[in-house]
């Protein structure tokens, strides 16, 4: 039952947002506002799936919305992924250098 879980990904969700470790992407991009406002609205969203999840047993459309919600919430914890990701590419670059570059210098000492 996977509408049973919503919320459980919205508090991930939140965790994620809270210790992002995309905090240098947000500053670069000025994301900071953003970043709090998404915060405080899925605190939001968490209380009120908290409280739907505990009715779903009794109404099939709360369950329709909770599985749609799920995969809303799965989409947007793929989005945080790929950001944290790519920032912690960034740093392994900014700190090492071309990892395409270090790459061709690995092959050519083989």
């Amino acid at each position: 039952m996977a509408e049973a879980f919503a919320s459980t990904i919205a508090k991930s969700l939140l965790g994620k947002l809270g210790s992002f470790a995309g905090q240098e992407f947000c500053l670069a991009w000025g994301l900071e506002a953003d970043i709090a406002r998404l915060e405080k609205r899925l605190s939001a969203i968490a209380a009120v799936l908290s409280n739907a999840e505990q009715k779903q047993s009794k109404t099939a459309k709360i369950r329709i919305w909770l599985n749609d919600l799920t995969e809303v919430l799965y989409d947007a914890e793929d989005v945080l992924d790929e950001i944290e990701c790519e920032t912690l590419r960034r740093q392994v670059v900014k700190t090492t250098g071309s990892t395409s570059r270090k790459v061709q210098v690995e092959l050519h000492q083989i």
